[in-house]
């Protein structure tokens, strides 16, 4: 009989999906993988039970975020009903927000805190070689008592492919990872730390081996495109990301294909933004718009989020992308507790000085993400003036977005946290011990 991994997602999930099986799969010793996608497959719990007849050892991994926990939650009550001696591991951006409610409250044996790719490499040769598997980088319980091994060494991306192309799946290519920032609404920075770059050769190699099975649009995965390369992810240098882009472009038009940059998943700051770098961006990308993350027209609120930008630097990128043609979706967050009335008339102010250009509001609602400085704030739902203000631009299509959704899950997560299915950050660390490996 075989060792078995099944990893289970949806298809909000896919990249990591992809991205995980890819470090995995030939690294491992003595297991056969399997990749199961939850909201497609109406026999999912029929499927694992006959993966399981032939395993002498089953692991179930899910990977997921933090509106999907109920879901997992009963999927993971289901097969433990069926499957027996399966260990169940969690990974992704809500288990590292909240290892304490993954393992407590969902049912899950242990977490993988943070990046994934080595850790599942080591916790999958030690359960084959029949050794301890809470290894560093996990979260478990011991007792009462959150353990957290925090793992002190990044993920090199040069050593991993960016997804398993063997199996004929693909995704935009993660070229940077981490990030500087630190904002207090973000999980990006608490779960992956600093930035460290994917090498520019590994880039092309991959693009390459993407067009060469005939996809046509390449696409990327960055916190911040324009911060490729730099030594904080912000400030940009021109020479690396001239470098990629020129490389990129000449590989790319052998295949006739295109490239896609600044654009989602690859947003941009705005304090990247900058003329000579703008320029040599337009002489190569295929994209006539692009995302930059304002999140607010209040320059109170840039501040309190720890954002290090100013509403001026917005306007500032925004003139300058125009200048090359680039249309602009701006990304706006509304919903901060401490969002007042004057905070809500700057930013309406802002919305209403880039009007001139040519330019859409992204809109979204605030959402306490596990795992953030804000993971125990309140959302403080848009009203009054403002909220017509943007729906009257959503009718002129002058912005669109999930803002109503998002105001669904900040209510959905702000009543699990009041239930303790979900844990604050200040929570975690009291009911933690934590330690670096």
């Amino acid at each position: 009989m075989e060792n078995c991994f099944i990893l289970i997602f949806s298809k909000d999930n896919k990249y990591s999906a992809n991205i995980l099986l890819a470090a995995i799969e030939h690294r491992v010793k003595n297991f056969n993988f399997y990749l199961l996608q939850w909201d497609l497959n109406k026999t999912l719990i029929q499927d694992i039970i006959d993966i399981s007849r032939k395993c002498r050892k089953i692991v179930i991994g899910f990977t997921f975020m933090t509106p999907q926990i109920l879901v997992v939650r009963d999927l993971v009550n289901l097969m433990r009903k069926y499957i027996e001696n399966a260990i169940f591991i969690a990974g992704g951006p809500h288990a590292s927000g909240d290892p304490l409610g993954t393992i407590t409250k969902l049912g899950f044996d242990i977490v993988i805190y943070g990046e994934g790719e080595e850790t599942l490499i080591d916790m999958l040769n030690a359960i084959s070689s029949n050794n301890d598997f809470r290894v560093c980088g996990t979260a478990y319980m011991e007792g009462d008592k959150l353990v957290i091994r925090r793992k002190t060494k990044r993920v090199d991306l040069n050593l991993y492919e960016p997804f398993p192309y063997w199996r004929n799946r693909f995704n935009p290519i993660e070229i940077m990872r981490g990030c500087s920032s630190a904002c207090y609404f973000c999980q990006v920075s608490y779960i992956f730390s600093s930035p460290r770059y994917r090498d520019v050769d590994n880039i092309v190699k991959y693009s390459k081996l993407m067009l060469s099975k005939g996809l046509k649009d390449i696409r990327f995965i960055a916190p911040n495109s324009l911060g490729y390369g730099s030594v904080d992810g912000i400030k940009p240098n021109f020479d690396a990301l001239s470098l990629l882009l020129q490389k990129l472009h000449q590989n790319i038009r052998r295949y006739d294909g295109r490239i896609f940059f600044g654009t989602f998943p690859s947003e941009i700051r705005p304090d990247s933004i900058i003329e000579d770098i703008v320029k040599e961006m337009r002489r190569y990308v295929d994209n006539n718009r692009v995302i930059i993350g304002a999140q607010s027209g209040s320059n109170k609120i840039l501040r309190i989020i720890h954002r290090n930008h100013s509403v001026e630097d917005v306007l500032t990128a925004i003139d300058i992308l125009n200048k090359y043609g680039f249309s602009v979706d701006i990304d706006i967050i509304f919903g901060f507790p401490f969002e007042d009335e004057d905070d809500l008339k700057d930013t309406i102010s802002f919305i209403q000085k880039i009007d001139r250009y040519n330019t859409r509001l992204h809109i979204h609602t605030f959402i306490p993400l596990p795992g953030t400085p804000y993971s125990d704030l309140n959302t403080r739902f848009l009203y009054g003036e403002a909220r017509k203000i943007v729906i009257k631009n959503i009718g002129l299509g002058k912005a669109y977005g999930e803002w109503l959704e998002q105001e669904k899950i900040a209510r959905f997560v702000m009543e699990l946290r009041n239930n303790k299915m979900i844990y604050s950050l200040r929570d975690i660390i009291k009911n933690s011990k934590i330690y670096s490996c």
